[in-house]
Order: structure tokens, then sequence, then C-alpha cells
């Protein structure tokens, strides 16, 4: 089991993932992608866990049989229930409460298409561009499978942000969330094209956000640094009208 993805070190995770396996209706596909499979290459290189809260993932085929299937699997709806997109959650064991007690899948679909234009469009950085097959997961030479964007295994190796895509308003934060474990900083010009992206942000959201940022780091004095490698006042984020 070591030679496997972090996640799947986990028995109850493991077991989770077989029975998604399982509810795969015949001619689609069910790709992880994203954050959990950074934080697995980032394991596997740096031999250090990153937090991870769900598994971010693209469903290309017959999302409607899958969601049903994974229904009968124990599976149930999340917050988040939109037009292409929905949140399945299953508990890693009975009476689990809290996230870290379920696994969680931040589902995406569409009925053909191909991963890589995925990634193009919805991957914030070059390092977080990576995919596999769920089916390819399970064998020892898994990382063999991963499918990537050009540069991305560099990114990740050498620690680089470079922005791709601009679909979340507070890529900023996770800029700086990332900087705090060694990453260097993105480029002034991705800089700006984060900081433009935040600033639409409803105030509400961007608050919460900050206290995620000073939660993650540890407080304002480390967020403060980060910010100035940016050539960023975190006061001035803050108070952002």
């Amino acid at each position: 089991m070591n030679n496997l993805p972090v996640f799947l070190q986990e028995p109850e995770t493991y077991s989770i993932l077989q029975d998604i396996i399982k509810s795969i209706p015949k001619s689609t596909k069910f790709y992880i992608v994203g954050g959990a499979m950074r934080n697995a290459m980032f394991y596997f290189y740096f031999k250090k866990k990153l937090p991870q809260r769900d598994f971010d993932s693209v469903i290309i085929g017959n999302h409607k049989k899958f969601i049903e299937n994974l229904r009968n699997k124990g599976f149930v709806y999340g917050k988040i229930r939109r037009k292409s997109q929905t949140v399945l959650r299953k508990r890693k064991f009975p009476h689990a409460k809290e996230f870290r007690d379920f696994v969680t899948l931040d589902m995406h679909w569409q009925k053909n298409g191909n991963i890589i234009k995925n990634l193009k469009e919805h991957s914030s950085f070059t390092m977080s561009a990576f995919a596999i097959e769920i089916r390819d997961l399970f064998g020892k030479y898994w990382r063999k499978r991963v499918i990537s964007l050009p540069n991305s295994l560099r990114d990740l190796k050498t620690k680089k942000l470079k922005v791709i895509a601009i679909d979340n308003k507070y890529n900023l934060f996770a800029a700086m969330r990332f900087m705090h474990i060694g990453f260097k900083q993105p480029s002034k010009s991705d800089t700006q094209k984060l900081l433009k992206e935040f600033e639409k942000a409803p105030k509400r959201r961007r608050e919460k956000n900050i206290k995620k940022l000073l939660n993650y780091v540890g407080g304002k004095k480390e967020a403060r640094r980060l910010a100035k490698k940016m050539d960023l006042n975190l006061n001035e984020l803050i108070s952002k009208k």
C-alpha cells in the first residue's frame, strides 16, 4: 500500500474509492483532478503531507447514472448542487461528524471532451494541473498514468507558482498559502491578475477567506510577510471595499 498515492494509504479512503470504481457506468470515465493529485505528487517527491479537504473530480459520460450508483453505495449530497456540478460525500466510519471523517467528491461533468482541455480551463496554477482516471490509481506505477499539462511536474518540483486560469476569486490567498510551505511567489503580472479577481469578490466572502488564510499560515505576522513578498499590503487587502 505504501506504493500508492498518499490518500490511498488510509484503509477507509481506499475502500470508499474502490466503491466509486464499482459505481462507474459503462463508457464513463471518472478523473481525480487538481488538489488531491497535486498533493499526491508533492508527497511522492517531498514526503510531506499537504492539507486536503476533498477530491475535485470530473465525470466524462453518464453522470446521472453514476451519481445514482454512488447514492446506492451510501453517498449523500453536500451543499453544492448546480447544473454541471454537485458534491457527494460518504462517512469513513459510523457516526462520523468532522469534515475529515468523510470522503467528499466535488464533481463536475461533461458529456464528452478530454481531460487536458478541462485542466487548461480550470487549473489555477500549473503545479496543480494533474489528473488521473480513478481506475489507474491503484497500480504500483500509478505515476506513469498521471495526466498533466506541460511544465506542471517541473513547476511542482521547483515549487513555482504560475497562473493558468482564474476561476476562483480567492486564488490570491491560495498563492500565499503555498508560499507559506516553500513555493516561490508568483510573477508580478500573475499577482496582478490574482489581485484583480480578488477585488471582484463580495466583501463578506473576502473576510471569510482572509480568516482561512490567517488560520493556515499561523496569524497576521506571517500573512503580512507573505503579502509583502508579493508587493502587497495585508492591511489594504483586509480593508478593501
